[in-house]
């Protein structure tokens, strides 16, 4: 069973990436977006996207990390089975 874990604040990180599978997503979001900074390493671990408007908004490169439009989280939401939001 896939899940999304969306990630809203970067102090939740190393619980989110405690309960990754393997076939799960990360989509970073508002200040989650500061985790970006982390990109090679995060993206070993799994899919990850965040929200090209939050990291904009803050000023944050993505680097290695794929920028997602609302209608693409709206996306990966609909291809995993569950989702969960880190805070």
């Amino acid at each position: 069973m896939t899940t999304l874990h969306v990630l809203a604040h970067p102090a939740a990180i190393a619980d989110c990436r405690r309960a990754l599978a393997p076939a799960d997503r990360i989509v970073l979001v508002a200040d989650g977006v500061f985790v970006a900074t982390q990109g090679k390493a995060l993206a070993e671990a799994a899919r990850v996207g965040a929200l090209a408007a939050d990291a904009e908004q803050r000023g944050v490169p993505l680097g290695e990390i794929e920028p997602l439009s609302y209608a693409d989280f709206v996306a990966w939401a609909v291809a995993c089975e569950r989702s969960v939001t880190w805070r």
